[in-house]
């Protein structure tokens, strides 16, 4: 007999649900089913975490219940709580809309269930939850969470993790969702993130006299989050390509040229990045060859968006390089790849504006990822046009737009850091922490590249970029500022601090990613 069923016996009068009929089936119109958590009542022995990955046959690591730890108060005056939380199956999952592929579903019983099938194994989700609920299973290659152990549900048998607690510190109710979604004050309790994002439907019983000041125990332990390489040279490459394509768009434009090829090189150089960058993003995908699943949810995922825009991009860089080196006519054909790649950045950016990760959450990352590509691509596309038929007035003017994007990536720094600094809240400190104590040295060198760049850009203007040592001067102009730009964009990725559930001192309670 397991765990579970040992269990059930004695939980079946106390949850509601029990082998012979439970008393919470049929639900009402406008109910759902949902967690309740008394605070009081747990003592952290962990057997809900225990029954949940027996009954769902999960790996170690993979949790889709965890227990942590909350602390409060002065000493002597202390008090020390736990918090078991799995999926709130919430009225408005961000799980769910930000999902490229439509592998998530709320169910009529309120159940938020995962479609593994659908899953292509690209983690959004995870940044979209704001409980960190989804969890990666790096042996499947996609995500997995809580469905409520539905099956078990729908038998009129409680979830393993209720009838498993020895304390009833857990339990399984009907709702009201209108009710609830009228007031979910009870969603809220120390250690979870603002019930109204997703308004977590989850009800937590507070203890009547917790400190004021009761933080996570995971909170004085902050680690980087994964660096996702492969987002990154996607990121920067197609910001790269981008304003390469419109620095060679308006090179034709100052030199009012009618030689078209002396254009080529450079329209060439930005197709090949703008597919280099498709070819690299597959790479962070757990299921690389159902990447086309990803274009399915564009009437309401960012992630969709981007992925149809830099497809488009690519199409739309690769006629307008065509054009180029057949010599015909090029200006509209490379303003409409222009204007895709703009609205393909827009969309990038808007998909890292999630209120899970609120340091991200912001203007600068849009403000960022535009002025990555007005700093490299105008210097792409300058060493790679033929600069005598551009012209000195030309090659100022691309010269300029270069420095003027490495300029507001430093304002956008200054602006980064006074934020972190007065804000109190525990994201932005862990990103402080992690941006100034752990990679300070990376942080202070990307910041000398982007000035050494600005120095290198202000060289060249001076001394023209016709003369036999301008390939040189251009090229580590270009290397100083992709190089601070791939910094940047690491840092980007591990110093930012997610919303998540309280987790323990030697163990985060976040969602099975690969912390260092």
């Amino acid at each position: 007999m397991t765990l579970v069923e040992d269990a059930a016996r004695q939980r079946g009068r106390l949850t509601g649900i029990a082998e012979s009929g439970p008393d919470l089936l049929p639900l009402d119109a406008g109910e759902q089913y949902r967690f309740t958590f008394a605070m009081d009542a747990c003592i952290g022995c962990h057997s809900c975490e225990v029954a949940c990955s027996e009954q769902n046959a999960n790996p170690a690591g993979v949790n889709w219940r965890r227990v942590g730890e909350l602390e409060g108060g002065v000493f002597p005056h202390t008090r020390r709580v736990n918090l078991s939380m799995a999926c709130n199956h919430c009225l408005e999952p961000t799980c769910l809309t930000g999902c490229p592929t439509n592998a998530y579903v709320k169910l009529a019983n309120g159940v938020v269930k995962h479609l593994a099938d659908e899953c292509i194994g690209c983690q959004y989700c995870i940044w979209n939850c704001p409980y960190e609920v989804p969890v990666f299973d790096r042996a499947r290659r996609i995500v997995s969470k809580c469905d409520m152990c539905l099956p078990r549900l729908e038998a009129g048998r409680a979830p393993a993790c209720v009838e498993a607690c020895p304390t009833h510190a857990i339990g399984v109710e009907k709702v009201d969702v209108a009710a609830w979604r009228a007031d979910h004050r009870d969603a809220d309790a120390p250690g979870l993130p603002p019930a109204g994002i997703t308004l977590s439907t989850t009800r937590v019983t507070r203890p009547a006299e917790l400190p004021a000041e009761t933080l996570a125990a995971s909170d004085q332990r902050i680690a980087p989050e994964e660096p996702h390489w492969p987002l990154i040279l996607l990121t920067v490459l197609t910001q790269l390509a981008v304003g390469t394509v419109a620095g060679t768009v308006a090179s034709e434009v100052l030199a009012a040229a009618r030689r078209r090829p002396a254009f080529a090189g450079a329209a060439v150089a930005a197709f090949l990045a703008g597919a280099l960058a498709l070819g690299v993003s597959v790479l962070h995908l757990g299921r690389p060859a159902q990447a086309w699943k990803a274009l399915r949810n564009l009437r309401r995922s960012w992630l969709s968006r981007e992925v149809a825009l830099f497809g488009a991009f690519a199409g739309a860089a690769m006629a307008y390089a065509a054009a180029s080196v057949a010599g015909g006519p090029t200006l509209s054909v490379g303003g409409v790849a222009v204007a895709i790649g703009v609205t393909g950045i827009y969309a990038s950016g808007r998909l890292y504006l999630v209120p899970a990760r609120p340091v991200w959450n912001s203007p600068r990352t849009l403000v960022t990822f535009f002025a990555t590509s007005v700093a490299t691509g105008p210097l792409l596309a300058l060493l790679a046009v033929d600069r005598r038929a551009l012209g000195p007035g030309g090659a100022k003017v691309l010269l300029a737009a270069s420095a003027a994007g490495t300029l507001v990536q430093l304002l956008v720094y200054r602006q980064l850091i006074d934020r972190v600094a007065l804000r109190r809240e525990r994201e932005y400190r862990g990103t402080a922490r992690l941006l100034f104590v752990r990679f300070r040295v990376l942080f202070f060198g990307r910041v000398a590249l982007a000035v050494v760049a600005c120095a290198l850009v202000s060289w060249a203007v001076a001394v023209g970029t016709t003369g036999a040592g301008a390939w040189a001067l251009l090229g580590a102009a270009l290397l100083c500022t992709s190089g601070g730009e791939l910094a940047g964009r690491y840092l980007f990725y591990v110093t930012v601090t997610p919303m998540s559930t309280a987790g323990t001192f030697f163990r985060h309670s976040g969602s099975g990613h690969a912390r260092r």
